[in-house]
């Protein structure tokens, strides 16, 4: 059995696009789905409180943030599963799953520390505004469904290299609290980058494992830590845009973001929305 936590701030127009995203391509998957939200003013709040209306999920419970580390920490020790997958508000399942959740359990062996829906051997694009910027995998295990690498034989800035992370990593659930409850963090980014070189050092097992095509990945178009990763270079589409897009019963179409779903070569990337009508 897997939850997911996903933390969300001023965005519940992406958020909605994940969700419907999981609905099409993660349905069944995720026993119990916690959000994390944070609106910054009226608006963004009204914006989450019209999400929460449409129930695109079952499974689904609201948590508006009140402190953020004390919440954070709270999903994780009390998640309730023995596996936990995080997700940002900004990714999309862009494919459908392969397999099942319990397909994913069972590649946690021993040596494995976390399993990634946003890597395979087709993502070689290091950072999408550099097509230059390719790695392949080359050592690695595989079979049918699955490819197994040693992590911790790559640089820590690179994704191969790189298992803390929000976008679409499952953990099992009592190591990552371990982890999150040993060292302080004031934001996710800090708790992002201190677990991540931590890592190195306190996580024995070295193997991360993907499907062999990523099935999902993150849409930069804008971005709403503090301080900013790049974000929006291509197509910006800031939160307030978006957030007054949705309030007008207009959201971003699943259908017309295909195009953008072939080749796939990256787990960031940006692309131009298309919006349809809610009542449509």
């Amino acid at each position: 059995m897997i939850n997911a936590l996903i933390v969300s701030k001023d965005r519940a127009c992406q958020l909605r696009l994940l969700l419907e995203s999981i609905k099409l391509n993660a349905d069944n998957f995720f026993n119990q789905i916690l959000i994390i939200y944070k609106g910054s003013n009226f608006l963004y709040e009204e914006g989450y409180r019209k999400l929460q209306s449409e129930q695109i999920l079952p499974n689904l419970a609201w948590q508006q943030e009140q402190d953020f580390v004390s919440d954070f920490k709270n999903a994780i020790n009390g998640c309730g599963s023995h596996f936990i997958c995080g997700i940002v508000d900004d990714c999309v399942f862009y494919k459908r799953i392969p397999i099942t959740w319990q397909d994913v359990e069972s590649t946690f062996e021993d040596d494995v520390f976390c399993f990634s829906f946003r890597l395979g051997l087709n993502t070689t694009l290091q950072y999408y505004m550099k097509p230059d910027g390719r790695y392949h995998l080359e050592d690695y295990g595989e079979n049918a469904y699955f490819v197994k690498w040693n992590w911790k034989n790559w640089d820590s800035t690179l994704n191969y290299g790189y298992p803390i992370s929000l976008d679409g990593h499952v953990f099992r659930t009592k190591q990552l609290a371990e982890l999150t409850n040993k060292y302080p963090f004031d934001y996710l980014r800090q708790w992002e980058g201190v677990i991540a070189g931590k890592s190195r050092k306190d996580v024995p097992e070295e193997n991360m494992v993907a499907c062999k095509q990523n099935c999902l990945f993150s849409i930069a178009t804008n971005c709403v830590q503090d301080p900013p990763l790049v974000a929006g270079l291509m197509y910006p589409y800031t939160e307030e845009y978006l957030n007054n897009k949705y309030l007008n019963d207009e959201v971003i179409d699943l259908n017309g973001l295909e195009y953008g779903f072939q080749n796939v070569n990256w787990c960031h990337t940006e692309m131009p929305f298309k919006f349809r009508s809610l009542n449509v």
